[in-house]
């Protein structure tokens, strides 16, 4: 068992800390069949020793914070599927997992675990745009109610089970992000906020999310204080993520961390074929999170793509502390 209060001791004394790494992809690596509608969460249900494994390679790896696998595991997201009677037992495992991977690996060293919680799937009636989006073309759309209403249940799941903190992960518009947000903050428990981020293909300017004109600059301003522990960037391409990290030390004085997409064309279609190239190497990653941490990041790690091959050399080639 770890205290976030020992992992908040170590980033008050600017050590370095390596977050885990891609878990949809790296379960696709795994042969885990993906969902439309829940992402990597089928895992819980159809693999559910396959995702402890997934933990045991990164805390392997190094790691000091592994991820809880319930990214897209809400109502919205496992209804589809037929699993709406799971939701509670499915969040739980997810937790027990992680914690199950933790007692057998991180004997004779402390590993923190952060729940997962984003917007995936939410197709409410908040998010412009939504009905364009091919993967849910046919999903009913999810009242704004419903939506919130989701996230509180899934992020209680969580706190009850007994994750450390909460990594707020929303892709959406600035409303469902605020709704993240807010949900995870409810608990208590302490909150890393995450912020997407690409760079529009019309213009070159800095936006939230995958689809939504909403700037950077302005949805960080607006959304950084309504509170957590630590900011992120996450699930971004590696150009707009060092763009995106300047706005983030102008609005925010806390600590930050980084853990950027490998800009896969195929995350959720092709998953297994390894022949498609990735626009970001491992070496290519390693040299970024080093610049990254020189630049006063904190807390670096992966998202899709990112897998561990990317992960692994990080605790040999990050510094033990920030820098003066």
């Amino acid at each position: 068992m770890s205290d976030y209060t020992d992992l908040r001791t170590r980033i008050d004394a600017r050590e370095v800390i390596i977050l885990d790494g891609a878990i949809g992809t790296q379960l696709q690596r795994m042969e885990v069949p993906m969902s439309h509608d829940a992402w990597a969460a089928i895992a819980l249900e159809t693999h559910p020793f396959t995702v402890r494994r997934l933990h045991e390679l990164y805390i392997d790896a190094g790691v000091d914070v592994i991820t809880t696998n319930t990214y897209a595991s809400a109502r919205h997201n496992l209804m589809p599927l037929g699993l709406g009677d799971k939701v509670h037992e499915l969040n739980l495992r997810a937790v027990m997992l992680a914690r199950d991977a933790r007692d057998r690996m991180a004997r004779e060293r402390k590993v923190w675990i952060g729940g997962s919680v984003s917007n995936y799937g939410l197709m409410a009636g908040s998010e412009p745009g939504w009905q364009d989006y091919r993967y849910f073309r046919d999903r009913t759309e999810t009242s704004d109610d419903q939506a919130r209403s989701n996230l509180r249940e899934q992020v209680e799941i969580l706190a009850d089970a007994g994750v450390d903190f909460l990594i707020a992960e929303p892709t959406g518009s600035s409303v469902q992000r605020r709704w993240v947000f807010e949900a995870c903050l409810a608990t208590g428990l302490p909150v890393w906020s995450g912020f997407k981020c690409r760079l529009d293909g019309t213009d070159g300017s800095l936006k939230v999310g995958y689809r939504s004109d909403e700037a950077f600059d302005a949805e960080f301003a607006s959304l950084s204080g309504l509170g957590g522990e630590v900011v992120t960037v996450f699930h971004s391409p590696v150009d707009a993520t060092d763009e995106a990290l300047a706005v983030v030390r102008e609005h925010w004085n806390g600590p930050v961390g980084i853990y950027p997409e490998a800009e896969r064309p195929d995350y959720v279609d092709a998953h297994r074929d390894r022949s498609i190239e990735t626009k970001l190497t491992p070496n290519e990653f390693v040299t970024r999170a080093q610049r990254w941490v020189s630049d006063g990041v904190q807390i670096v790690g992966g998202c899709c793509g990112v897998e561990l091959e990317y992960i692994r050399p990080l605790r040999d080639a990050l510094p033990a502390r920030l820098a003066g």
